[in-house]
């Protein structure tokens, strides 16, 4: 910045610069992954941080056959998930605490709201294989993992069976995103195991060949939940 406000800490970490937001909590919940191992939380635009035991992880969609648009969580199927959908501050400004603006008035700290207090930044290759883990300080702090990137690995396979008519045939994808788990002070970044999701059916005279498509690598945050 070449004006403004800006506060780092001694570690030369910038935690307010009023030419970025902080990002806020706009949304939470808890949900349960469906047989396939995925679950639809919401069409909203920000960064999600995910917490449960098993490993599971967050992607957006804007447009899949069949599904609806928007964040979804993948992991393995049952599975119970904490989740917080982050962005810039939305809506009111809270009554109480500093409040910083940039140039144009817009909002990009507000302390009266839930922020994303990141204590951990990590990075791994983008495959269906990778994991690592991270110890966090004891204590009972409560810890969740943001994936910050689009990382993600695809399997896609085609086939005419129970598709309908001759001509007609399905896609299945069987997808690995990036994500984490927290076993008490353990979080465990990596790849989710893979989840199966089908669209379709499409008619054709030939049924395409399968294909992988592998994304960039892993880029998380650990984020202390602690009160949230």
């Amino acid at each position: 910045m070449a004006a403004g406000i800006k506060i780092v800490n001694d570690f030369g970490t910038i935690l307010i610069d009023d030419q970025f937001p902080v990002l806020t909590v706009l949304a939470q919940g808890v949900s349960q992954l469906n047989g396939a191992g995925s679950a639809f939380i919401g069409n909203y635009d920000g960064k999600v941080a995910v917490r449960s035991v098993s490993l599971v992880g967050t992607q957006r969609f804007n447009y899949i056959e069949g599904y609806s648009g928007g964040i979804y969580l993948f992991g393995p199927p049952g599975e119970t998930v904490e989740w917080w959908v982050f962005a810039q501050p939305q809506g009111a400004p809270s009554n109480v605490g500093l409040k910083i603006y940039n140039a144009a008035q817009q909002l990009m700290f507000d302390a009266g709201k839930k922020v994303a207090r990141v204590v951990e930044l990590r990075a791994g290759p983008g495959n269906a294989n990778w994991q690592g883990n991270v110890g966090m300080p004891g204590g009972g702090r409560k810890w969740a993992v943001m994936p910050l990137v689009n990382a993600f690995s695809s399997v896609m396979t085609f086939t005419r069976a129970g598709a309908g008519g001759p001509d007609q045939y399905w896609q299945r994808e069987t997808v690995s995103v990036a994500g984490g788990a927290v076993l008490g002070d353990t979080v465990v970044l990596g790849m989710t195991s893979q989840s199966l999701r089908q669209y379709g059916p499409y008619t054709g005279t030939q049924v395409p060949t399968g294909y992988t498509v592998a994304s960039q690598n892993c880029a998380m945050a650990v984020i202390d939940m602690t009160g949230y």
